[in-house]
């Protein structure tokens, strides 16, 4: 019947995506043929329905998982990481209700806003519009600089933003800023120096299995509500444990 053909149908295109997946280098038509039993045109006519839909591709004369999948699975990972970031979020707020906390992704030689969760939105979490923020005044951007280590991200920074008109009343100098980057390399944290008599701001390194920087978590609290260094610390903790969690999960 129509409705059984066309179920065995797709029941033997995925057998055909497990069995190719598995191969390091792909597998010939022959191949797939002969291991999953398949007529040689039934099996010529699946391989050319998955590779339309680019389930499938063609390198050289084998066929290998093809550029949707990769993209599926890359969707997937990253929604599940979205996820852990507005957990650890909602955590941060949790610990500080007073404050804001915020994650920010890093890219093209900036670090963006992503979400934001503050007293002013009670345990609502805000997707921004990856809102750019300050290189050379806020925790995130600082982390931002000290992890960028090619010289390409280094110029689309400065074409954004140019020392000279944005970093230069806040540093004096480059030397104090490499200073203060080669510190936040060796911590993995981010402290701004600037306003702390009205905001602490503190942000950790998200960082992939290659050591690169993916993005950012943080919060600004207000300073009134600081007793004491050790309220400095215990933020600086939790922003550690949050930003240990997320690089985790991109492990």
């Amino acid at each position: 019947m129509a409705n059984n053909d066309l179920v065995g149908s797709l029941t033997k295109g995925m057998d055909i995506l497990k069995l190719v997946g598995s191969a390091e280098h792909g597998l010939k038509a022959g191949e797939i043929a002969a291991a999953l039993n398949l007529k040689t045109s039934t099996c010529y006519n699946l391989v050319r329905t998955l590779c339309a839909g680019d389930f499938l591709e063609r390198r050289g004369g084998n066929f290998c998982i093809g550029s949707t999948i990769v993209q599926l699975a890359g969707n997937s990972h990253y929604n599940r990481f979205v996820a852990a970031a507005e957990h650890e979020l909602l955590h941060l707020y949790q610990a500080l209700p007073w404050g804001t906390a915020v994650y920010a992704k890093f890219e093209n030689g900036q670090m963006l806003q992503t979400h934001r969760i503050s007293f002013e939105r009670p345990g609502v979490i805000q997707r921004l519009n990856d809102e750019p923020m300050h290189p050379y005044a806020s925790a995130s951007g600082l982390l931002g600089l000290a992890f960028t280590d090619d010289e390409a991200t280094r110029l689309i920074t400065a074409s954004h933003w140019p020392f000279s008109e944005f970093g230069a009343h806040l540093w004096r100098d480059r030397q104090t800023l490499a200073k203060y980057l080669k510190l936040i390399r060796k911590e993995h944290l981010a402290e701004s120096p600037f306003d702390k008599e009205d905001f602490i701001r503190i942000s950790g390194a998200v960082t992939d299995a290659g050591g690169k920087l993916a993005g950012t978590i943080g919060v600004s609290v207000p300073a009134a509500k600081i007793k004491d260094g050790n309220t400095i610390s215990k933020i600086k903790m939790l922003v550690v444990e949050a930003s240990r969690k997320l690089t985790e999960k991109l492990d």
